[in-house]
């Protein structure tokens, strides 16, 4: 401590080993980055850190390892992913089905087009990270919430439209809502999966 003009000002200072207060951030955005260009079984701890610029302690400071901060990746990206989703799905009130269906379709292809969407794809195609009950439950949840915003828009409820009588008619199409769901969602899955950069032969090396 120093006096200054009769104040005592603290110094703070970053400890010997501890992580910057943005470590776990460049982690999480350099594991989002690997998810979406290679997936999780071709992602190695040692890939993350040269991609971050961080070191072995910042990854184990914050994640017991790999699993741990795929966890949180696919968190951040979930949330990034509905977000993109929910802006892209909306139509005017009179909009014809098919139309809203089209629509949908496209801001599907958009969304797998984006990095978060290239990063499902590939957990999703990844036998290693459909083993791993947590990050299988992880992806299964992102795939629940995309669902639920295809919902929502091929609902294609109106500022103005009364909520009793949307909740109503929403619950009666319920089953039909959600086969549509499923198949404007499987559909652009596949379209995104044979649109998907492959990963080389001599980017597959390296450790797990």
């Amino acid at each position: 401590m120093k006096p200054t003009g009769g104040l005592v000002m603290v110094e703070k200072r970053r400890g010997p080993g501890r992580p910057a207060y943005d470590s776990k951030q460049k982690l999480v955005a350099a594991m989002c980055a690997l998810l979406a260009e290679r997936g999780f079984e071709a992602t190695s701890p040692t890939m993350v850190l040269q991609r971050s610029g961080m070191g072995h302690g910042s990854l184990y400071h914050h994640y017991r390892g790999k699993e741990d901060l795929a966890l949180d990746a696919i968190s951040h990206m979930r949330g990034h992913a509905i977000a993109f989703l929910e802006g892209q799905a909306q139509h005017s009130p009179d909009a014809d089905p098919d139309v809203v269906h089209a629509g949908i379709a496209a801001s599907l292809d958009r969304l797998f087009a984006r990095r978060e969407g290239q990063a499902l794809i590939r957990l999703l195609a990844d036998p290693v990270a459909g083993a791993i009950k947590p990050l299988a439950t992880a992806t299964q949840e992102w795939c629940d919430g995309l669902r639920a915003t295809i919902i929502l828009g091929l609902r294609n409820d109106q500022p103005g439209d009364d909520l009793e009588v949307a909740d109503a008619a929403a619950r009666l199409l319920a089953p039909e809502f959600r086969e549509s769901a499923d198949e404007l969602l499987t559909a652009a899955l596949g379209r995104g999966l044979l649109g998907l950069p492959r990963i080389g032969l001599s980017d597959s090396a390296g450790p797990r």
